[in-house]
């Protein structure tokens, strides 16, 4: 679908030209201006493949503005419309490769001819530019393919006869090797490479090099950083498509200055780690710094979380953490199995030590299991028994279990409303809780947002304040915790649908 500029400084010629293109079909993408300065902002904002255009306009005619598109871009379809029928217009038109130059009052068989022939000029152009540049693509993986399976640089410069630049391969900076046990490489086709581009937020080069392998070429560094980026890529073609992968990243090459054929045959002998690490999907040959951090920092969050949900009894909450936590470590690489196992058998402990049935001969043969366990299942589902034994305990308590802690922040509430600074942060802070974590529990606990109990309080008692006190609103509302007047007031009515001091009158 091509784009159009319809110039003119009359609003009915511009209307009838688009009166004529929409007898064509041609209703979508057609813009206009009133003259030749308005058309170069507009040309500015978008691309522009066909520019009808009026002689005689104020500010910049036609003849100007064909001039100052013919510098930018001389091969611009272009059509002029004027009602001088004089030579010197379309001699200028001419000069400026004008398609064509239609007089006034414009022939609709004539127009709907010309528009028409350049439409179809047009198609052929494109279509001939797509042969080129599939022509330049087909040698361009072609050369690739050589160089990752041996060929230099230096012997297939020759080959090329000049028609593809070589230059390009230095600009390469990763390589990803992707391999799957079934032949999902026959099922990729331009929409899927979509698809993975968008996922993956970046350009790659990609060769099939046969029915289960495959390779991603990159020319920058991932934000992300590329073990975050390997994960991403392996669950999304787990879950949009099924396939169970294995993904090997090699070092940059650039800085290594190595062929693609070195580069290659590095990832394919790390790609032979995968019989080696049950459960590990992304090969590395460098460590990411930034990412084991990230990585333990969230461990060290998620350890507590789940710490608080044995000590508060809620099943729910520790079902998802640990969800969460084994997402973390399922498919972690940078550490050693016993390190992981060592965080599980932390966390076996954590819940034995709520098990009031259990002795330690017990717990130490669930560890000694655990640490036995050839893979991340084994290690995963020894803890999943765990919580499974604990869910039993709790539902045995009953559920009219009150949890300690949100007694305590509304005592806490109580005692400390008047504070303007009482929020959520100071009352985790008192309970040794994260804020998130707190407002979970108390809302599945009441019922009620923590933020929203907190305010609630704070007006039932100004509207106590105000029924038995003669106090003003100012020092209500500081008594309260507010330290503006107006929020409070705006609080108060949003609250009983009144303001504070037409509550007070009509108490009176």
């Amino acid at each position: 679908m091509y784009t159009y500029l319809i110039v003119d400084d009359e609003m009915v010629e511009r209307k009838g030209i688009r009166m004529l293109l929409g007898r064509m079909g041609i209703r979508e993408n057609v813009l206009e201006a009133s003259n030749g300065e308005e058309a170069l902002e507009v040309m500015k904002q978008q691309k522009v493949d066909i520019l009808l255009t009026d002689i005689n306009m104020p500010f910049m005619d036609g003849i100007e503005l064909l001039s100052r598109v013919h510098e930018s871009d001389p091969a611009l379809e272009t059509v002029i419309f004027s009602g001088y029928d004089e030579f010197s217009y379309a001699k200028k038109a001419i000069s400026y490769g004008v398609s064509a130059y239609i007089l006034k009052p414009v022939n609709p068989d004539e127009f709907e001819k010309t528009i028409r022939g350049i439409v179809e000029r047009l198609d052929k152009s494109q279509m001939e530019e797509k042969r080129k540049d599939e022509s330049i693509s087909f040698l361009k993986e072609h050369i690739l393919y050589l160089m990752v399976y041996g060929q230099s640089k230096a012997s297939l410069a020759g080959k090329t006869l000049g028609i593809l630049d070589l230059s390009f391969i230095k600009d390469y900076r990763r390589m990803m090797l992707l391999e799957c046990s079934a032949n999902c490489f026959e099922q990729v086709n331009e929409e899927k490479l979509l698809k993975i581009r968008d996922v993956l937020d970046m350009k790659f080069q990609y060769l099939n090099l046969n029915p289960s392998q495959s390779l991603l070429l990159f020319t920058e560094e991932a934000a992300i950083g590329w073990e975050a980026l390997g994960r991403k890529l392996y669950f999304y073609l787990k879950e949009k498509f099924g396939w169970e992968c294995f993904l090997a990243i090699s070092e940059d090459m650039k800085k290594e200055q190595k062929e693609l054929s070195a580069c290659f045959a590095e990832v394919e002998q790390m790609m032979e780690q995968r019989f080696y690490h049950t459960g590990s999907h992304v090969f590395l040959p460098f460590r990411e710094e930034q990412s084991e951090i990230y990585v333990q920092v969230d461990a060290e969050i998620l350890i507590h979380q789940i710490q608080q949900d044995i000590r508060m009894k809620d099943i729910e909450s520790l079902k998802d953490h640990f969800g969460q936590f084994v997402k973390r470590y399922e498919h972690q690489t940078v550490f050693s199995q016993v390190y992981i196992k060592f965080l599980f058998s932390n966390l076996l402990k954590e819940i034995y030590d709520n098990l009031e049935d259990t002795d330690e001969r017990e717990l130490d043969r669930e560890i000694d299991q655990l640490y036995r366990s050839n893979d991340m299942n084994g290690v995963i589902l020894a803890v999943r028994s765990g919580i499974a034994r604990l869910e039993k305990v709790f539902a045995s308590e009953g559920k009219g279990y009150k949890r300690r802690e949100v007694e305590q922040i509304k005592q806490y509430i109580r005692a400390n409303y008047q504070d303007g600074n009482l929020g959520v942060d100071q009352m985790a802070r008192e309970v040794g809780m994260t804020p998130n974590y707190l407002s979970s529990i108390f809302k599945k606990e009441t019922g009620e947002n923590l933020s929203r109990y907190l305010k609630n309080f704070r007006m039932e008692k100004a509207r106590g304040m105000l029924e038995n006190t003669n106090e003003k609103i100012g020092e209500i509302c500081q008594k309260c915790g507010f330290s503006n007047v107006s929020y409070f007031c705006q609080s108060f009515r949003e609250c009983y649908g009144i303001s504070p001091q037409k509550y007070r009158d009509q108490g009176e």
